[in-house]
């Protein structure tokens, strides 16, 4: 199936709703929420707790995201459908890097 994924073979509806939405949430959430939860570990250690889950969601949304693309290229119905699946992973991405940035250059003062 990770296979099948990587390639756009899964259905468009499929990659985008059960990997896309509900994997985001599957693992965004818990990781989210536990970064939350670590106020009272030493910033230094946060960061790095946070860069390494953070490398972890990257790893995991490079991959939906490519399924994503990669099955709307092969998705026969409604164009609307394409256009939609496409501008949510440009708006994931950038959603990411951005987080990405922030992180990376907050300002630990």
């Amino acid at each position: 199936m990770i296979t099948q994924l990587w390639r756009g073979e899964i259905p468009l509806w499929k990659t985008f709703w059960l990997f896309g939405v509900g994997g985001g949430l599957a693992f965004g959430l818990p990781v989210f929420s536990a970064m939350l939860a670590l106020t009272d570990v030493p910033p230094d250690d946060t960061a790095s707790i946070f860069l390494a889950a953070l490398g972890f969601l990257l790893v995991n949304l490079t991959w939906v995201f490519v399924g994503i693309w990669r099955a709307a290229n092969k998705y026969q119905g409604e164009k609307a459908w394409v256009v939609l699946a496409k501008i949510a992973v440009v708006a994931g991405t950038f959603n990411i890097v951005l987080l990405m940035v922030s992180v990376l250059f907050a300002d630990t003062g």
